[in-house]
């Protein structure tokens, strides 16, 4: 079945400006082929947030979001649980969901070419409070290099995140956690606790290598106490999911997680969601989206 009527909802400031050219390029190519479309750009989140539900409840079968991992997060508010399938063309910073989903991401031509194939996958999302995410909610060290990063106006790209990493690592303390899964409670000092319905954040960052979008579970990755030292040391390795190799990461697997904490806000998807406490759960076929096929997750 061909596409219906395609709303593309783009983040204008995505990708330093990039993404509202490339929204464009793929509204042009999905008219060239006879495609009802619509492009959606909002001033800010809330506005954009509008126009995509407006435009699911008028009747678009197909929301396409062009940018970064922050406009597909915002569409997932719109169509997870809903008949209306989501679409991706990677013109962001991170592009990690569809980085995990194996949506081509240097050409929006191709991404487009995906799209119009039609190779729909059903896949689980997770839900941190009322928010839907589809890659990783951060809380911890992570989470405050998030928001530095997102502070920060350059450099663009995997550097910025490098950059606000080396900021908060300077006066970082581990922090006392709580986490509740769904057979155990763990508590105790620690670095991070990343809660993954897939496998990265910040740009490729394998901070849940094995977590799989279909396996109706979040895994779970604490990094415990250490050095400020062992910590920077341990980063670079999360690149190719080798920091599983250090003792202090422990890893589990549970269909609902509770992570408590003072002093501690949670980022989903890149996006802040909410402080600590703070209960996700995964929520198996969600989403239907537009992908080739689940990318088999990194052992080890």
């Amino acid at each position: 079945m061909g596409l219906e009527h395609v709303a593309v909802l783009v983040n204008p400031v995505a990708g330093g400006g990039r993404a509202l050219g490339e929204g464009r390029r793929a509204a042009a190519r999905f008219r060239a082929v006879g495609v009802r479309v619509e492009l959606l750009t909002g001033a800010g989140p809330a506005e954009t947030a509008d126009l995509a539900a407006q435009a699911v409840s008028s009747g678009a079968t197909e929301l396409v979001a062009c940018g970064g991992d922050g406009i597909v997060h915002l569409a997932l508010q719109t169509v997870a649980g809903t008949s209306c399938t989501l679409g991706v063309i990677p013109a962001g910073t991170g592009n990690d969901i569809a980085r995990s989903l194996g949506i081509p991401r240097k050409s929006t031509d191709q991404a487009v070419d995906l799209i119009l194939a039609g190779p729909v996958r059903t896949i689980d999302l997770g839900r941190a409070g009322d928010r839907w995410f589809g890659a990783v909610v951060a809380s911890g060290f992570d989470s405050r290099v998030n928001d530095r990063a997102n502070r920060m106006t350059w450099p663009r790209g995997r550097m910025r995140y490098n950059l606000a990493i080396i900021a908060v690592l300077a006066s970082f303390r581990p922090i006392q956690f709580r986490i509740e899964l769904d057979d155990q409670v763990i508590e105790g000092p620690a670095m991070l606790v990343a809660v993954g319905n897939g496998p990265s954040y910040g740009g490729g960052m394998r901070i849940c290598p094995n977590a799989s979008m279909s396996d109706g579970r979040l895994d779970v990755t604490i990094v415990s106490r250490m050095s400020r030292a062992k910590l920077a040391r341990l980063f670079p390795s999360v690149y190719r999911g080798r920091h599983l190799r250090y003792p202090e990461v422990l890893t589990y697997r549970s269909r609902r997680v509770e992570v408590q904490a003072p002093g501690v806000s949670a980022y989903a998807d890149g996006e802040l969601v909410a402080p600590l406490p703070l209960t996700c759960v995964a929520v198996p076929d969600a989403l239907r989206v537009f992908a080739p096929a689940m990318v088999a997750p990194v052992r080890g």
